[in-house]
């Protein structure tokens, strides 16, 4: 498949008869988005780059933040895909201190996954146009009181109702956000696993990969302090607190494993540089900037992203 090509086909048809399909140009790679709450903003700049030279995979994955990333790049909406993390936190219920002690969630889940995707809201979602996008679209979310993941694809999400609870169940950050509950189970955040859906695109057969991760190279997730007043708290959920505890082992494992796939030449990694942000951040001029940084990053690894889908 000559790469270059297919992009100038995509990229000039945009906005052309919608009623078509919207295609893909690549069919044997996965790309993947790691969580990260806000900081994934910093890697809205590459979705937003891949949108914006009409780069076109078949097939994304994503948890936590990453799955807001997964399902604005299948509605190919690069303008969503930025303001879904720099001017979200300019909505007054996206959430805070007060909301969170009123059990609405230190950031709204209400609000932010029921209200804004909506046609008058402040983010509106184009869940027509994700749905004529062929690609398929993997969202990860952790049951609560099972400890396992589950994994939805396209033919789970009928409508936009469908598809944004499910978003929301993989954001859903414990003890920070109201527990999401879909057919009678709990979901939280897919990040008590390792929030990198790796092992969903291996067993649907991917053996090349894009990742795009919101953590500087070399990066290694220390164990969870240990305080007594913690233990008391999580000895009532031990499912949970298994999964807390022992979470390190295998983000740290997945981070080997994609060290190993890039090494064979079956990976594109997408480190961040210069990423300063926390999970929590909210100063708007700051995620402007963080935004802007991986975007100039991400255009800067675009030949090599190039060389790497044309290999």
């Amino acid at each position: 498949m000559i790469i270059t090509a297919a992009i100038k086909r995509n990229f000039c048809s945009q906005g052309e008869n919608m009623d078509n399909v919207l295609k893909s140009i690549n069919y044997d790679t996965a790309l993947i988005f790691e969580g990260g709450g806000m900081r994934a903003c910093y890697t809205a700049g590459f979705v937003s780059m891949l949108l914006e030279h009409g780069i076109y995979l078949n097939y994304a994955a994503g948890i936590s933040a990453g799955a807001t990333h997964a399902v604005n790049y299948l509605s190919r909406d690069r303008v969503r895909a930025r303001r879904s993390f720099t001017d979200i936190v300019l909505d007054p219920g996206f959430g805070d201190v007060s909301s969170w002690i009123k059990g609405e969630g230190f950031f709204n889940a209400d609000n932010i996954y029921s209200k804004m995707p909506r046609e008058d809201g402040f983010l509106p979602f184009d869940f027509e146009s994700f749905q004529r996008n062929e690609a398929e679209c993997v969202i990860g979310s952790f049951l609560r009181y099972k400890g396992e993941m589950v994994y939805w694809k396209k033919k789970d999400y009928t409508d936009i109702d469908d598809l944004i609870i499910r978003v929301r169940a993989s954001s859903t950050v414990p003890y920070l956000m109201p527990e999401t509950e879909i057919d009678g189970e709990i979901y939280v955040d897919g990040g008590l696993d390792s929030g990198i859906p790796l092992a969903a695109a291996e067993r649907d057969g991917y053996r090349r990969f894009v990742f795009v991760l919101t953590r500087e190279r070399g990066f290694r997730l220390d164990p969870i302090p240990q305080f007594r007043l913690m233990d008391r708290f999580l000895d009532r959920h031990p499912i949970e607190k298994e999964a807390l505890t022992t979470r390190h082992l295998r983000y740290n494992a997945v981070l080997d494993r994609i060290s190993l796939l890039e090494q064979e030449g079956r990976a594109f990694v997408f480190y961040p540089e210069e990423i300063d942000l926390t999970m929590m951040d909210r100063d708007r001029e700051k995620l402007l900037s963080q935004y802007l940084a991986g975007h100039d990053q991400a255009i800067r690894e675009l030949p090599r992203l190039l060389e790497f889908l044309e290999a």
